[in-house]
């Protein structure tokens, strides 16, 4: 995401547990927005971190995360300003393995605290063109 993000001209300051840089522990980056894919088991605790920290984040999630019944009272205290479906499955190992036939259904969903809430808004989202790719 920080490399794609750099070829539209965006500051990006990349971070990952791999470097050592736990997000859920260590003190925030200074920046204007976090957006991130955070682990699927830690999507809870990153959506309470990015909120303590009080910036615009967007998070990629499971497409079914808030289909679970112990996640309503989070979505009714912080609810996503958007969800934003995928309409393809995106690869994430960049057919490393397999034919690139990925099997899992994902979304965006972005929060803006501190901005007027006027519901959670759905928006599926069409496959960017990838340079000519199917």
């Amino acid at each position: 995401m920080v490399r794609e993000m750099e070829t539209w001209g965006y500051q990006v300051t990349g971070t990952d547990i791999s470097m050592g840089q736990d997000f859920l522990t260590v003190s925030p980056v200074p920046c204007d927005w976090i957006i991130t894919n955070p682990p699927f088991s830690l999507s809870e605790e990153f959506i309470r971190r990015c909120r303590y920290i009080g910036k615009p984040f967007a998070l990629l999630l499971k497409s079914q995360f808030w289909h679970a019944r112990k996640r309503l009272k989070l979505f009714q205290s912080t609810p996503p300003a958007w969800v934003l479906p995928l309409t393809w499955r995106p690869d994430f190992l960049f057919k490393a393995r397999g034919k690139g036939a990925p099997l899992m259904d994902v979304l965006w969903c972005v929060w803006n605290p501190g901005k007027p809430s006027f519901g959670t808004h759905y928006q599926p989202l069409p496959r960017p063109d990838m340079g000519g790719s199917t």
